[in-house]
């Protein structure tokens, strides 16, 4: 089992760079993972990244985000956390498949339909997902 983690102030212009150092880690640590699934991944990050950026903190410079992922065989096991107040995420919608015309949570929506679990905690402040990677049948 490894580990990465990173804390970051809330600025949208670190977003991508922390998403490459991650991707680079979990290419690293499951090499069996192929370019479409890093790909997935990236885009999950990265959907998940900003929005505690923009949604959560606001784009509050002074407020943190911490991105944990941790490896273990096959699974890539990630915690994002922002110091904002949460949202209602039980109001999103994820029976309706059809594409929404509200502006907000469909990328949410989205990252549901790329991971294998997804659950939130601290009001929706933290979002925990899982995905499994490398298994190629």
């Amino acid at each position: 089992m490894k580990t990465f983690e990173v804390v970051f102030s809330s600025n949208i212009k670190e977003v991508n760079k922390i998403v490459k150092s991650a991707l680079e880690y979990i290419s690293e640590s499951i090499p069996m993972a192929d370019a479409d699934e890093l790909m997935e991944i990236r885009l999950i990050l990265s959907e998940l990244l900003f929005n505690a950026v923009i949604h959560g903190n606001k784009n509050n410079a002074e407020k943190f985000v911490k991105l944990k992922i941790i490896t273990d065989g096959n699974t890539v096991n990630t915690v994002i956390s922002d110091q904002g107040e949460g949202f209602d995420f039980g109001r999103l919608s994820y029976k309706n498949s059809e594409p929404s015309t509200d502006e907000h949570g469909r990328g949410i929506l989205l990252v549901k339909a790329l991971v294998d679990t997804i659950a939130y905690s601290k009001n929706g402040s933290r979002i925990l997902f899982s995905k499994k990677v490398g298994v190629h049948v």
